[in-house]
């Protein structure tokens, strides 16, 4: 039990000193500031403002913050659109977003409807190794037959649902 104690300890104290630790390092402060900053609105990383600041301004040093700025705002633009959030659902992505209040209902609601789609697809595969199960004895068995029948038609209505959502997914107006 102290082993497991010592051993939780020592990890919470591993992840304070990480989080403590600096999100850039020197190395990045000779990057372009654009790009960099356009890379971490792209990806909904945070923005590294204030860390790049602590880091790379130094009495000789100086760095475009300015460009930094216009370059994350562009990219976040980009993340937050309603097709990233879709895109994002639908690759079972997890939920992030930070997005502005002007544009964040729209991006949850495409993610949203992109996670539908996602799981839709999950059932599409288990519908269809089921059909190949029952395909298979569907010859001899008149009630495999019967429930073979009843599988594909679930597949098309299932299919069909899916076009229906994937159509909502892309679409760019709100669709409560």
């Amino acid at each position: 039990m102290k082993k497991i104690y010592l051993t939780l300890l020592a990890c919470t104290f591993l992840l304070i000193l990480a989080s403590c630790s600096s999100l850039i390092s020197k190395e990045d402060c000779s990057k372009d500031m654009h790009l960099m900053g356009l890379d971490q609105g792209k990806r909904g990383l945070n923005n590294l403002s204030e860390n790049i600041r602590k880091v790379c301004i130094t009495n000789d040093k100086t760095v475009n913050l300015e460009a930094y700025q216009a370059g994350f705002k562009i990219g976040w633009s980009i993340f937050c659109s309603p097709s990233n959030g879709y895109q994002m659902g639908k690759k079972a992505d997890l939920y992030k977003s930070f997005c502005p209040d002007d544009k964040e209902d729209l991006f949850r609601e495409k993610f949203l409807i992109g996670k539908k789609v996602n799981e839709k697809f999950d059932q599409v595969s288990e519908l269809e190794d089921k059909i190949k199960e029952l395909s298979q004895g569907a010859e001899k068995d008149l009630s495999n037959r019967e429930e073979l029948t009843r599988k594909e038609e679930s597949l098309r209505s299932l299919k069909r649902e899916i076009q229906a959502l994937e159509q909502k997914g892309m679409s760019l107006v709100h669709t409560n």
